[in-house]
């Protein structure tokens, strides 16, 4: 009989054991290890069950033996059209007892991951190679090599594996060495964010007869956009009256006027001025209206000495309260890019001696915590939501990618952290969504390439290859 009669080929589990064992301590003594990252499939379709996203959170520490040790294969780098493509191969040999051991019960006691629960390595899987900083994909798993079915058992697997190349697969597995490499890779936008707002400040003085308040008596309809505001002068030496018109939108689907500010009360006045409502295009109208003349102690033009920061609404506006018998002056503050920009007054009020004191709310306190990679962004006046890839604290940058929509300057930027549930709330200065600056390819030399191209050929002759002689039709005499 050719073979050994004295161990039976089927069945025999200590002989089955001891070639496990002894394979197993081959690897641990001449492989190496690495990092298995199983795929968890986030959204799978139903029709077609073909999966749309996917990511890696999962990672195992897993002895192989690298079975092409010599290099990673033929052709490993490639120049394309594209630029240079590297094609490493891996061949990787693991042991199908230690996977069992070590993955398997974890993968199965968390209800798998994606479809179903894996019980073996799976194509598409990720396994990172730590001594040159690579990561690659399983393209193929081989269940009968190095020997086929020997004692009637296979004791390894063999990984054929290629460098992994970024889709939209999300990298978040907590070890740095792996999440950094792919961390801004792709489109990325870059957020300025800010911390605790900074107050803003304003004064005023007093004036005598100017426009104490402009009441609507009846506000109109048609409007398209707010009309423009013209006050008559005064009788007299005096300041003319400057105010806006804010309109909003009414149930009869046009609009009408809410309210009127006043950028600027005047002085001088004795009677009532007239008030000329212009529409912009010449829709709308239908308005009335009466004017209040303060004749003493009303708040003039208000100066914001200080435009604070980080506001996303516009603040409170308090003046100090006029004495018995007048009227408190009452203020509504213009923001631009969470900045107060002016501060225009609704009620000038009146029977002020003295200048009132202005109190501006407060731009409130934000800017808690830390983004981390993976998180998920959320503006809180947008909506939109993005997938945080960067943060650098000390300028407070804030990169980002697979945006839902377009944040809003102003809005907060809040995300929570997995770990302790803790919100991270900034507020958005400004946001490029330019990524040719911040993502720039270290070994890209297109913009090289293109330059030496145009300093050789001539892109605008029409024919780089000869001259065309023009055809000159022959005369009736030739």
């Amino acid at each position: 009989m050719a073979l050994n009669n004295f161990i039976r080929l089927t069945g025999a589990k200590n002989e089955q054991d001891l070639a496990q064992s002894l394979i197993d301590e081959h690897i641990k003594i001449h492989g190496i290890e690495f990092i298995y990252m199983p795929r968890t499939f986030v959204n799978t379709k139903t029709v077609m069950r073909e999966v749309s996203s996917s990511k890696f959170e999962k990672s195992f520490p897993l002895e192989g033996y690298i079975e092409n040790y010599e290099g990673f294969g033929d052709q490993y780098n490639l120049l394309t059209k594209f630029g240079v493509r590297s094609t490493a191969e891996m061949q990787i040999t693991i042991s199908q007892a230690r996977f069992a051991e070590l993955i398997t019960p974890v993968l199965q006691r968390e209800g798998g991951l994606g479809i179903s629960v894996p019980v073996r390595p799976i194509e598409g899987d990720l396994v990172y190679f730590p001594l040159g900083d690579i990561l690659f994909e399983i393209k193929h798993v081989k269940h009968t090599a190095p020997t086929f079915y020997a004692l009637g058992k296979n004791y390894c697997y063999v990984l054929e594996c290629e460098m992994f190349e970024l889709g939209d697969e999300k990298i978040e597995t907590g070890i740095g060495s792996i999440d950094d490499d792919f961390a801004t890779l792709g489109y990325n936008v870059t957020m300025s964010l800010s911390g605790v707002g900074a107050t803003a400040a304003a004064v005023t003085s007093l004036v005598n007869g100017g426009i104490h308040k402009i009441n609507i008596f009846n506000e109109g309809t048609g409007f398209t956009a707010d009309p423009t505001v013209l006050i008559s002068k005064p009788n007299g030496t005096g300041r003319r009256a400057t105010a806006v018109a804010i309109t909003t939108s009414n149930s009869q689907g046009s609009r009408s006027l809410q309210e009127f500010r006043i950028t600027d009360p005047g002085f001088g006045y004795t009677t009532s001025p007239s008030i000329t409502i212009t529409p912009v295009d010449g829709q709308g109208g239908g308005v009335s209206l009466g004017v209040g003349i303060a004749t003493t102690g009303a708040v003039g033009i208000v100066t914001v000495t200080v435009g604070g920061e980080g506001y996303i609404l516009p603040p409170t506006i308090s003046f100090t309260s006029a004495p018995s018998g007048g009227v408190t002056a009452i203020g509504t503050a213009i923001l631009v890019n969470g900045v107060v920009d002016n501060i225009v007054t609704t009620n000038a009020g009146y029977g002020y001696t003295v200048a009132p004191l202005i109190t501006v709310g407060a731009a409130g306190t934000v800017g808690v915590g830390t983004f981390s990679y993976g998180m998920i962004l959320t503006g809180s006046a947008s909506s939109t939501t993005a997938y945080a890839t960067s943060w650098d604290a000390t300028t407070n940058t804030l990169l980002a990618k697979d945006l839902t929509g377009k944040f809003s300057v102003g809005e907060l930027i809040v995300g929570t952290a997995k770990t302790t549930g803790e919100t991270i709330a900034y507020r958005l200065n400004s946001i490029n969504y330019n990524d040719d600056e911040t993502n720039i390819d270290s070994y890209g030399d297109n913009i090289s390439f293109q330059s030496e191209g145009n300093s050789i050929l001539d892109f605008t002759e029409k024919n780089p290859f000869g001259d065309c002689l023009l055809y000159t039709s022959p005369s009736p005499r030739d």
